[in-house]
């Protein structure tokens, strides 16, 4: 069977279990089956249809069995199990992939029994902790000890589908091992059951949520939820994994880790946009800043001001330098990213991760420790402060990239390496303390979630063979569309923080369903209101944005930003006398303002009151400002009006000044027409369509359409028709080349 038949057969399975068509998941199942010679799975497929059959022949002879819904739903289980294990036993037969090589080399007959290599770790273990109380380690047994729960971990992200007592010995033996190696350990689990859905081995990711070992909740809380995300229709026939999740909830600690975890998915996101603005925005200004050529400063100081930019601390020479104000807007920005725990190193170590090193699946999931026999050596035991130590500790790296930066450090030769070393100490001296907090802030809960999930994105991103795993940051992380996940977190704080977490990062839409949701269960505040209503307005839907602007008016009544919001709405909608409503009641507010006054200018205009519309920008010309604008629209509403004279002045006036626009050309010589100077108009005509040859966006528009367009124009003013067909063959541009 080829892959392509293979994939339609297990997809259609699926959706038949999931739509309770038992008869034809098992059709599917049989035909994934078919010349596979493998008794047990073929032995199991005959029992359940045979037992399916028995449940069919008993209700249609009558009969009726107050246990139906739970018999057939212990069907489903084991149908959906026998689907899991023909796929798994198509993948390792036909598949040449990381997970198929993986299996090969931990479960073929020539390979130690899983439960040898549990033993083994444990008396390492054991070996390893009574060496260190005598202060001395065999090197040869920590190397062996890494590589033990390196093995581990291929044999746990490759095992097979667990019974119960199956996943109790993991558990156990988990319970058994350090932190760093719980957690290692989880992700196997969680890259396992991402594979091939597995309840037993979910049943000890929710035990493993509970536990008291940071580390190791963030991982399992995180396996948890992604794996309810990917498996959600299959949750409904397994009601004790979803109230197993829901109860998680009821612990307020894990619940608002449940909300960091939220907030980190969704930070996620953002890493390619921030890597795009570092890529795009950051070096190159930085490249091109004087303050940064080689024959001034050297690429050095650029180094050492990005490297603090990416710790988070403001360089004030950045303010100082002239004509670099968007260098250090950028830099801020990257500052505000690392903040709010953007992911802003990506770039930065994405090309160090080709290293041996992250050759082994584990590595990646790996917690930083410096005993690792890849990277002790960076760390020798009889250095009190380490200065990469203390870099790592108080720098926003995630596990990986520590890695990362050992394996390049080991590239370099140890007599300069340690003298690199020691002038990074030396520029620390003196700030250790201050290290020190920082280090201390980095190890909130907030940042083990955020740097998990780093580690995780570089996996399912970088790894040269990342197109052979479901990368879950593909999938929707909005808690709010998985019902589970929505009834654990469905309170009014958790809605209006959500909301504004996403409005934040211009997620409108969104921040929208969060917000809705948040004013059925509780007392609509003008703030809300106007949230709510800015969102709409971000998603092109200005009438329902009124709606709620309006709402917010009435609670908090002659607020400025409001009727400012109003009025672009209102404008938007072409609902003119409105908009000029608003705008007068912010120039009561704001009277002389010199933006107001011309928008109100504007929309008298759009209202065809042009006496009225001249007259504001009169007295903008009056005070000296926005001089040449208001000329402009002077002109224009004298032309409207008939003066034409008028008009002509001033559009001679535009024409003397530096920045003279197509359409101040075309104006120009339409007023030169209708006051019958037309030699003067066919000149204005023709600068006009030079300067849009150069100026158009499209350059499929054909170069006298604006002129067409203004066909009315010239016809209330007197002009014909025939006047205006010629001058439009006067003015036929030559054919562009």
């Amino acid at each position: 069977m080829d892959r392509k038949s293979f994939e339609l057969l297990y997809h259609d399975a699926v959706e038949a279990l999931i739509s309770r068509h038992m008869h034809d998941a098992l059709n599917c199942i049989q035909g994934i089956l078919f010349n596979t010679e493998n008794p047990e799975l073929n032995r199991e497929l005959e029992s359940v249809q045979q037992d399916y059959g028995m449940m069919l022949t008993f209700m249609a002879q009558g009969g009726t069995d107050p246990q139906q819904a739970l018999v057939h739903r212990n069907l489903t289980h084991r149908t959906f199990a026998l689907l899991d294990k023909s796929a798994r036993l198509y993948h390792v037969r036909y598949e040449n992939d990381l997970y198929t090589e993986t299996f090969n080399r931990c479960y073929t007959e020539q390979s130690s029994p899983f439960d040898q290599w549990m033993e083994t770790a444990d008396l390492l273990r054991d070996k390893l902790s009574e060496d260190c109380r005598k202060a001395y380690t065999e090197e040869a047994e920590e190397n062996n000890f890494y590589n033990v729960y390196d093995k581990l971990f291929e044999y746990i992200w490759t095992a097979p589908l667990f019974h119960a007592s199956d996943a109790e010995k993991l558990k156990s033996f988990i319970e058994r091992q350090e932190a760093d190696e719980q957690a290692l350990l989880i992700s196997a689990v969680m890259l396992n059951i991402q594979r091939y859905f597995d309840p037993q081995k979910y049943r000890l990711l929710l035990h493993f949520c509970r536990t008291e070992h940071t580390k190791v909740r963030a991982r399992a809380m995180t396996a948890a939820v992604w794996t309810y995300m990917q498996y959600e229709k299959r949750f409904v026939y397994y009601p004790d994994l979803s109230d197993g999740l829901s109860l998680l909830a009821q612990d307020e600690r894990l619940k608002g880790e449940l909300i960091l975890l939220q907030q980190q998915f969704l930070l996620s996101l953002e890493t390619a946009k921030a890597e795009r603005k570092l890529q795009n925005e950051i070096f190159p200004d930085l490249l091109r800043s004087r303050n940064y050529q080689r024959n001034k400063m050297g690429f050095e100081q650029m180094e050492e001001d990005l490297a603090k930019a990416l710790r988070g601390e403001p360089n004030a020479e950045w303010e100082k330098l002239r004509g670099n104000k968007q260098l250090a807007d950028n830099m801020k920005a990257i500052i505000a990213m690392g903040k709010e725990g953007i992911d802003i190193n990506l770039g930065t170590f994405s090309s160090l991760k080709g290293f041996s090193f992250f050759q082994s699946v584990a590595h990646w999931f790996a917690p930083f420790n410096k005993r690792r026999p890849e990277v002790k050596g960076i760390f020798p035991p009889n250095v009190r402060h380490n200065p990469i130590q203390m870099l790592m500790e108080a720098g926003n790296f995630c596990e990986s990239d520590k890695y990362s930066l050992c394996m390049m450090l080991n590239q370099i030769a140890p007599s300069q390496r340690d003298m690199m070393i020691s002038q990074i100490g030396s520029q620390i001296e003196g700030n250790e303390e201050g290290l020190r907090d920082v280090a201390k802030e980095s190890m909130n809960i907030g940042s083990v979630y955020r740097s998990y999930l780093q580690d995780l994105y570089r996996f399912f991103k970088l790894h040269p063979r990342k197109s052979q795993f479901d990368d879950p940051f593909k999938g929707d992380q909005l808690f709010t569309r998985y019902t589970v996940l929505e009834s654990m977190l469905k309170t009014p704080a958790y809605l209006r923080e959500t909301a504004s977490f996403l409005m934040k990062r211009e997620c409108y839409q969104d921040a929208i369903a969060y917000m809705e949701e948040a004013l059925k269960h509780e007392t609509a505040n003008a703030e809300m209101l106007q949230k709510v209503a800015f969102c709409y307005q971000h998603t092109d839907r200005p009438s329902k944005a009124i709606y709620y602007y309006q709402q917010a008016d009435l609670l908090s009544p002659n607020n400025e930003w409001i009727l400012k919001q109003m009025y672009l709405c209102y404008s938007a909608l072409g609902r003119y006398e409105q908009e000029l409503d608003c705008l007068k009641s912010l120039e009561e507010m704001n009277p002389g303002d010199t933006r107001l006054i011309s928008e109100i200018g504007l929309c008298l205009m759009q209202l065809g009151r042009y006496e009225e519309a001249a007259q504001r920008f009169y007295e903008l010309e009056y005070n000296g400002e926005r001089v040449v604008p208001s000329w402009r629209a002077i002109a224009w509403c004298n032309f409207k009006m008939g003066r034409l004279e008028q008009a002509d002045r001033y559009y001679r006036k535009i024409l003397q000044q530096d920045k003279v626009t197509w359409e101040d050309y075309l104006n120009a010589g339409h007023t030169a027409w209708c006051l019958k100077q037309t030699t003067e108009a066919i000149t204005q005509y023709q600068n006009y369509l030079r300067l849009y040859r150069s100026k158009r966006k499209d350059t499929a528009q054909p170069l006298l359409s604006p002129f067409d367009e203004d066909r009315k124009e010239l016809l209330l003013h007197g002009l014909n028709d025939l006047d205006i067909s010629l001058m439009r063959d006067i003015l036929q541009p030559e054919p562009e080349s």
